[in-house]
């Protein structure tokens, strides 16, 4: 099946989440489409949750299905918390080690240097 994506933004109090939720609810509520739909927030305000009356919190950035009746586990949802990914990101990155992947791939490391992995 094609996968498609919609991005939801804007400027601060323009109604992003009350979109993104009804967008997502709109569509996972289609029993004849029967699409399965993820929304994802990174609002440091954490308000997709609220949007949902779901308490996304409890699911640690993973997606949580919505076991509502209207969506039928279609919907998931998650509240990422960019801070925290960027820094994750960062320390995978600061660990990252361009002779072992080299050697792992037989390949000199100049040519994942060459491709910016260096």
């Amino acid at each position: 099946s094609d996968s498609q994506t919609v991005f939801v933004g804007g400027k601060g109090g323009v109604g992003k989440t009350t979109v993104s939720s009804a967008l997502a609810v709109s569509l996972a509520s289609d029993p004849v489409a029967d699409l399965k739909v993820l929304v994802v927030s990174t609002d440091p305000a954490h308000s997709l949750g609220d949007a949902l009356d779901e308490e996304l919190r409890r699911g640690r950035g993973e997606p949580v299905v919505m076991t509502d009746p209207l969506t039928s586990g279609r919907l998931y949802a998650c509240e990422v918390d960019a801070a925290a990914a960027l820094e994750d990101f960062r320390s995978n990155l600061a660990a990252f080690d361009v002779n072992r992947l080299a050697d792992a791939l037989g390949v000199a490391p100049s040519l994942l240097e060459g491709l910016g992995l260096g």
